[in-house]
């Protein structure tokens, strides 16, 4: 299925004890590996972001860029290639532009015969007024670190980095990061060297300071700074969550991400509370799966009860003969009181 072609596969699917998902939509799939999404509302109309490669691990990955005015029927906008391995694009946005960052991972040639291979990350964003004419990509902060997803609060862009180099390191580093203008970046503190910790996403909550929520490389963690970000106090969820992404309703916090045991893995939803995640949806998905967006569904502003909206990848569908294959799904997901 290519570009305008939409599956809408049901109404009102009860996909766990506590949440309910209508309008489960296959966005695209062209029988290469589509993954790695975000989603955000802006200036009226829905954005979809995702890499587009041959293999999960392939070195000629691009982002693409999709619109939507209802979250069914999506036309292209833009496709951003640096040349390398371009993934895991995200949102941010003020009043005038719309921003997409994402990784890229450089290719350094081997010795003698060897294939080439991976080098080090380096992060890039590119931006629009209009949502059709896109900047070029630029380089942001330093090589080897990965500004994964950046959140603006009180007019300013803050994003948790980490180490992003080959070989993988014995320790990897998360750093706060802050900038003025999206593009120039300086250091706020060390969050952690411990766990491996990387793919992260951040909130402000109201008493000040920032939560982050972090995969490892065991369960994921929940870090909590001071009121001037600088000291960190970690605490595990009980959870593996990998490709976190969080939203916020009413004072109620939901984080969407993938669960995974050995060798099973899931696109799931669950509130946060306290320190612990309690599950309530799962998608469906399977296989390479995951990383998702995230959003409250504008639509429902007088509802009383939370209505997500949310982007993920999966191969459930793929045909047996293409082990590549996977494909970006979009639903709305209506929580129970």
């Amino acid at each position: 299925m290519g570009l305008g072609a939409v599956l809408i596969w049901s109404l009102a699917l009860a996909w766990g004890a506590f949440a309910q998902a209508e309008d489960v939509v296959k966005i695209y799939g062209d029988g290469t590996h589509n993954a790695f999404t975000d989603l955000t509302c802006w200036k009226g109309a829905y954005y979809v972001c995702f890499r587009h490669g041959t293999a999960h691990g392939s070195l000629d990955g691009e982002i693409r860029i999709m619109r939507s005015a209802d979250m069914a029927a999506w036309e292209p906008c833009a496709t951003l290639d640096t040349f390398g391995d371009d993934r895991d694009p995200h949102f941010t946005a003020d009043d005038e532009r719309l921003y997409v960052y994402f990784g890229t991972w450089d290719i350094v040639h081997g010795k003698g015969a060897a294939l080439p291979d991976r080098g080090s990350v380096r992060s890039h964003f590119a931006s629009t007024q209009d949502g059709k004419q896109w900047t070029r990509a630029q380089g942001v902060y330093e090589p080897g670190w990965w500004l994964w997803r950046v959140r603006r609060h009180e007019g300013l862009f803050y994003s948790v980095a980490y180490t992003a180099v080959r070989p993988v390191p014995s320790a990897r580093e998360s750093r706060l990061l802050r900038s003025t203008d999206g593009l120039n970046w300086t250091l706020v503190s060390t969050v952690t060297r411990d766990d491996m910790a990387g793919e992260a996403d951040l909130w402000f909550p109201p008493e000040g300071g920032i939560t982050l929520l972090t995969r490892t490389n065991g369960d994921a963690m929940l870090y909590r700074s001071n009121a001037a970000m600088q000291e960190w106090q970690g605490h595990s969820t009980g959870v593996p969550v990998h490709s976190p992404a969080h939203v916020e309703w009413n004072g109620r916090r939901f984080i969407a991400g993938r669960d995974y045991h050995k060798g099973n893995s899931r696109t799931k939803v669950w509130e946060l509370k306290q320190d612990g995640l309690a599950e309530i949806a799962t998608l469906p998905s399977g296989g390479d799966n995951a990383y998702p967006g995230l959003i409250v569904d504008p639509r429902a502003a007088s509802e009383n009860v939370p209505v997500l909206l949310l982007t993920w990848y999966s191969q459930h569908e793929r045909k047996a003969e293409s082990k590549n294959e996977s494909s970006i799904y979009a639903c709305r997901l209506r929580v129970q009181p």
